[in-house]
């Protein structure tokens, strides 16, 4: 099942102009400090941008579909990451699930925020819905 990490960090917002709506205010922000760490696991093959929920990161890993969906809350200080591994079924949708891909993204991202440093930083595991599971 997905990730659901939460954190405050007040950042200097690099593009204010260009933000589409307040929950992605700084997204950019956390996006620039994970994308490293991310293209020396995943190479540069790695999918980002902007969407009207906020910033994503996703990457192929082996048979899995990662993603990092990045969010801030109204407060623009704290914000949310949702960390998922989806398996491509032919003919029907991505099916949401555990995978070794799932902890190892994880566990760079952890570790890159954690030596950001971030406050506050809670990491919990969520439904397909990213409710408490």
């Amino acid at each position: 099942m997905p990730y659901a990490l939460t954190f405050i960090k007040q950042v200097e917002l690099s593009r204010p102009d260009e933000y589409i709506n307040d929950c992605c205010k700084g997204g950019d922000v956390v996006l620039d400090r994970l994308l490293p760490a991310l293209r020396m696991r995943y190479g540069n093959h790695l999918q980002s941008n902007q969407e009207d929920w906020g910033w994503f990161i996703w990457s192929v890993d082996g048979p899995v579909q990662l993603a990092v969906d990045i969010a801030t809350d109204d407060d623009g200080l704290t914000f949310q990451l949702h960390l998922t591994s989806r398996r491509p079924r032919f003919l029907l949708s991505d099916k949401i699930e555990d995978s070794p891909q799932l902890e190892s993204l994880r566990d760079s991202v952890v570790r890159e925020l954690t030596t950001w440093p971030v406050s506050n930083l809670t990491v919990e595991r969520v439904n397909e819905k990213y409710l408490p599971s």
